[in-house]
């Protein structure tokens, strides 16, 4: 005995794609390769420098979505995420005088690739050079 499909009107395939949230005439981008874009990050250690803020720091990011900073004001742990072409991290412990979340330039970047972004909350020059482990 043959099996067929039973005939859907595409009107109401439609319909349903719709109330799914989904739209029946366009696929849902691609989500970022998130490993390719932090890969080099896993393997390096990103020297941070703010010239006038007086700060440096090297940054550890580890695959579980944490990092370690090992700074000029100590040591911070917490957690990243990427969000577009910007790494954000988190700090497990807030600062009274930080905000909760820092996003800076940096997904995609390779090892030896050296960049500048601004500091989202004074806007001072923030200079970054993602290095090999020493």
């Amino acid at each position: 005995m043959p099996w067929f499909l039973p005939r859907v009107d595409p009107g109401l395939l439609g319909a349903a794609l719709l109330l799914c949230g989904a739209s029946p005439f366009e696929t849902a981008a691609a989500a970022p390769d998130e490993a390719a874009a932090m890969g080099d990050f896993f393997k390096g250690a990103l020297e941070i420098d703010v010239p006038a803020g007086n700060w440096t720091a090297k940054r550890y990011f580890a695959p579980d979505h944490t990092y370690r900073d090992a700074g000029s004001d100590g040591e911070v742990r917490g957690t990243w995420a990427v969000d577009g072409d910007r790494i954000c991290t988190t700090p497990a412990k807030q600062l009274a005088d930080r905000i909760a979340r820092y996003c800076n330039l940096g997904a995609g970047k390779k090892l030896g690739e050296m960049w500048k972004d601004e500091d989202p909350v004074t806007g001072n020059i923030v200079l970054f050079q993602l290095a090999p482990r020493a």
